[in-house]
């Protein structure tokens, strides 16, 4: 019985010195109906040169407009049954495909996310599951490494933090929403397509906690590795406020306070970053005065939380001379 396609999406623009690791971790799969696109966002490095002796590569350009818009693009050749898209500058190791299918096709999944590694050796999604109340959550269907989330799992999972990147997601096409990639984000395009999809309808999907991919932080990324009063900015200040005003409709009343609650967390935090920088203490105070305004109890409780990592940081040398 021939296996379902899966389109593979790689939108990139000016990485042609990482590109060529992406595609060869695409054809090195050991799942074997792939149909790979690259959909060349407006580079002006030698990205088409260095793909024109690269066989089994769909190779389309288009004037620079986001990630987001790179892979709606991709999205309008693909012709498979499942989509992925992997970011240009990261790789899967050979399983993900086969690993990935395997469980969305036995569990009949909208979507499945896998774990991944960085260059700089986190395990990303691990932080997220071994908070406190995690695993009683969401750790009830176990099946080999993954663990299957029933509707209400999925949706609860996805309001309180967005555990999974472009590259570890597989997608059944059919539980896209229009408009998939939402091409206003400017970071968080890859959680408002999620958000789309298990708010629209009930969604069946899976993670497993072992990395299957490998994320290269290099100073360039659209996240990961970069200053942090800049991605609070996008991620906070831009990306959240339009997910909050997407979604309000959808949402119910404990659910629009898990966005509040993450915003004043978000102003907390500039707060807290332009405070170390030694910024104007009018920036200082008028962005801690709205994370009060928005979540009094929750900052208290963040500021706590942070004087006792520093009080215990600051005893842990003398409890160990002690000894």
């Amino acid at each position: 019985m021939p296996q379902a396609l899966v389109s593979v999406i790689i939108p990139t623009y000016n990485r042609g010195h990482l590109l060529l690791a992406a595609i060869r971790s695409v054809q090195a799969q050991t799942y074997p109906a792939i149909q790979l696109i690259v959909i060349d966002d407006g580079s002006t490095d030698k990205t088409q040169e260095l793909l024109a002796g690269v066989p089994g590569v769909e190779y389309y350009y288009q004037a620079n407009k986001g990630q987001a818009a790179a892979r709606n693009a991709g999205l309008t050749y693909c012709r498979g049954e499942f989509i992925a898209s992997l970011d240009s500058d990261d790789v899967w190791e050979p399983d993900f495909l086969a690993t990935g299918m395997a469980c969305m096709q036995k569990h009949q999944l909208d979507f499945a996310f896998l774990n991944w590694k960085t260059t700089n050796g986190n395990t990303p999604v691990v932080r997220f599951f071994n908070l406190p109340g995690k695993k009683q959550s969401y750790w009830t269907q176990p099946d080999g490494e993954w663990w299957v989330l029933a509707p209400a799992q999925t949706r609860q999972l996805f309001i309180e933090t967005c555990p999974a990147p472009s590259s570890g997601l597989i997608i059944r096409r059919t539980s896209l929403q229009p408009g998939a990639w939402n091409e206003e984000m400017l970071i968080a395009d890859d959680w408002c397509l999620v958000l789309d999809m298990v708010l629209a309808r009930p969604c069946r999907s899976a993670f497993t906690m072992t990395p299957h991919w490998l994320k290269y932080v290099h100073g360039s990324n659209i996240y990961d590795g970069r200053d942090e009063l800049a991605v609070i900015r996008e991620l906070g200040f831009h990306d959240e406020k339009l997910l909050a005003s997407r979604f309000h409709k959808q949402l119910s009343r404990p659910e629009r306070l898990v966005f509040r609650h993450r915003m004043a967390e978000y102003y907390f935090n500039f707060a807290y970053h332009s405070w170390k920088r030694t910024a104007p203490k009018r920036t200082i105070a008028s962005h801690l005065a709205q994370a009060f305004l928005l979540a009094p109890l929750v900052i208290v409780r963040t500021a706590l939380d942070g004087l006792k990592g520093k009080f215990k940081k600051h005893l842990a040398p003398a409890g160990r001379n002690a000894q």
